[in-house]
């Protein structure tokens, strides 16, 4: 989580910086002594985190803007936008996070975050009950929500995950029903109605029962052994010889019948004699 004295003291920094170093009697003031400190910590680079990304941010790329909305004299929005050089020879500022506080407590309860380039929101990180843990997180393509993680288990892990089609229709839900932190159950949605719901009964991290509208419970999904379908064919062809083998096997002896008839043509030369 970005602890809020983290980006007061980036703002002392900027504050600081954009100030001009003063020399009086031949000796540098404090604020020009400031100044330069604020000048060589901003050589490193800061990193502003929150859960599932992490910004790294440099003075000399980017510019922090903190606003006090309630008048409290208190940050409630903070935003960093990126420092791109235009043709006039100064820096156009493009959004890059824009971070909010909504109960005015003094920590971060909203990480929303740009594409830099066209200034779209690309995703927006939520702390719901305000206790400094991202809850939910959201997804956007073209100004839409793609994909919902949400965190009911408070263990910063998606406990239900939420994905949309480009038209910001519900597809699917995804849930972690035991809290192991696997996603354990699924249901598809076709026009806004349940189609089809699968559930992993075995922890094995994939489907295995399934239920359909109008099924009174879930049944079997068996998988397709696809090697076992594949055995008859490959053993055709590496063992061609099989097949002779059951022919021969399978053919019948021939009848004796075809030698009798030589023994009654030799009875009639015994009795001549």
């Amino acid at each position: 989580m970005i602890k809020l004295v983290i980006f007061l003291v980036f703002s002392a920094i900027f504050c600081s910086c954009a100030s001009e170093p003063s020399v009086k009697d031949g000796q540098p003031s404090a604020s020009s002594v400031r100044t330069s400190a604020a000048a060589k910590e901003m050589e490193g680079r800061y990193k502003l985190t929150s859960k599932g990304d992490e910004i790294r941010f440099d003075g000399n790329v980017y510019e922090l803007k903190q606003y006090d909305v309630n008048k409290d004299k208190k940050p409630d929005i903070i935003n960093v936008f990126k420092k791109v050089p235009n043709e006039k020879g100064g820096n156009d500022l493009l959004i890059s996070v824009k971070m909010m506080d909504l109960n005015h407590d003094s920590k971060i309860d909203v990480w929303r975050y740009f594409n830099e380039e066209t200034g779209a929101v690309v995703k927006e990180e939520l702390d719901l009950d305000f206790d400094n843990k991202v809850d939910r997180i959201d997804y956007f393509i073209g100004g839409l929500v793609v994909r919902s993680e949400f965190d009911f288990q408070f263990d910063e892990k998606a406990d239900i995950i939420k994905n949309y089609d480009e038209t910001g229709q519900l597809i699917a839900i995804e849930f972690d029903q035991n809290g192991d932190g696997k996603i354990d159950y699924w249901e598809y949605y076709r026009n806004g109605v349940i189609e089809k719901i699968e559930k992993d009964t075995d922890r094995d991290g994939k489907p295995d029962v399934s239920k359909m509208p109008g099924d009174d419970g879930f049944k079997s999904m068996a998988p397709v052994d696809e090697a076992m379908e594949a055995k008859p064919d490959e053993n055709v062809q590496e063992k061609p010889e099989d097949e002779i083998k059951v022919e021969i096997e399978t053919s019948e002896e021939p009848e004796p019948a075809a030698a009798q008839p030589a023994k009654e043509e030799a009875k009639p030369a015994e009795e001549s004699k």
